[in-house]
């Protein structure tokens, strides 16, 4: 579930970046064509500016601190409606208080801005708030432009006005309409996805100890073949482990393979592998520097394992086969050649580390 929350907030927070660049780069465009106009009022030249700088620091700032994300959506959002709500007022407001104003001519071309808005507020945030986040933002948006609109008929019946009129009204509607569909079908993509992680983590698990079994075991061998020499190989059982089930029974035997199991993980780095091979038989993947020298590694975990007693079977140890991989090697030389070291290991007197 971690992991999918995870890829959830890479996933918003690299669609974030996508839609800050874009919006610094549309009012950059925006506050360029404004400068290359004869005539336009301060409002157009000074506000799509300051919208860009907005944006563009909004951008780097997620980009240097990714944790931000929280803070830099609801700053870009408010950035964003401020941007269209201040010239919509405004213009709204001289046209209606002027004879000579008529707002489908002096209105920019921001009404349709309103779209990707509200889709972005279908992204970011909880389906309830978003819907009703939307509704308030078109609310204030259309709100004084189609109560203008309606209350001068002439301008309403305009190309520019019936435009507005369509955009700010079905359309709209049929985007507000869209948000609950859409997070329902992005929470049936969620479940579908941890449904896979789940069954593919079933297929790559061993049951009792929580390690990747055998099956996934050899899968990253196959993965890491190549003669790649920092790789090293060991294979080990648990000594006795027979004796251990036939005294003790095999639930305390269970228990002893869970407790190894877990000796050896914490003491493994994040990407080494250990997986159960079958039995009280374990593999170590690891990738070592050259200056390591073979079994060092196999050692500390043959400590770990030795050196707290087990209740209730006391002091357990375990035998090591170790190889590194060589050139030429398949995986059936290498294993067979881990296989000889842990066999030799075991006749050496068990409890101890043997490399080939």
């Amino acid at each position: 579930m971690s992991a999918l929350l995870e890829s959830r907030e890479a996933y918003v927070r690299n669609a974030a970046l996508a839609m800050l660049l874009i919006a610094s780069f549309a009012t950059a465009t925006a506050a360029v064509m404004h400068r290359l106009q004869a005539a336009t009022h301060p409002l157009d030249l000074w506000l799509p500016l300051l919208m860009a700088i907005s944006f563009g620091l909004l951008f780097l700032t997620l980009k240097v601190r990714p944790r931000s994300l929280g803070a830099v959506l609801w700053v870009g959002l408010g950035t964003a409606l401020t941007g269209i709500l201040v010239p919509i007022w405004w213009y709204t407001w001289v046209a209606a208080h002027s004879t000579d104003v008529r707002l489908v001519d002096t209105l920019p071309p921001i009404g349709s801005t309103l779209v990707p808005i509200v889709l972005s507020l279908a992204v970011f945030m909880r389906p309830r708030m978003a819907v009703i986040a939307a509704a308030i933002s078109w609310l204030l948006v259309a709100g004084p432009i189609l109560a203008y609109l309606f209350w001068h008929p002439t301008e309403l019946l305009s190309p520019r006005g019936q435009d507005l009129l369509i955009t700010l009204g079905p359309v709209m509607m049929l985007v507000l309409v869209f948000i609950p569909f859409q997070r329902g079908l992005q929470q049936r993509v969620a479940s579908l996805h941890a449904e896979r992680v789940k069954m593919q983590a079933l297929a790559e698990r061993d049951v009792l100890t929580g390690l990747y079994n055998r099956r996934a075991g050899e899968s990253f061998l196959r993965a890491v073949m190549g003669g790649n020499a920092d790789v090293e190989l060991a294979v080990f059982d648990i000594d006795r482990f027979k004796s251990i089930n036939d005294t003790h029974g095999h639930a305390v035997g269970d228990a002893v393979l869970r407790e190894i199991a877990a000796r050896c993980s914490a003491r493994l780095r994040r990407d080494d592998i250990v997986a159960r091979w079958g039995g009280e038989e374990f593999l170590v993947l690891t990738h070592t520097a050259a200056h390591i020298e073979v079994g060092q590694i196999a050692e500390e975990l043959r400590t770990a394992i030795a050196a707290e007693p087990i209740s209730p079977v006391g002091k357990v140890t375990a035998s090591f086969g170790v190889t590194r991989m060589q050139d030429g090697d398949t995986m059936a030389t290498l294993l067979e050649r881990a296989d000889a070291a842990l066999y030799a290991a075991k006749h050496a007197g068990r409890d101890r580390v043997v490399c080939r």
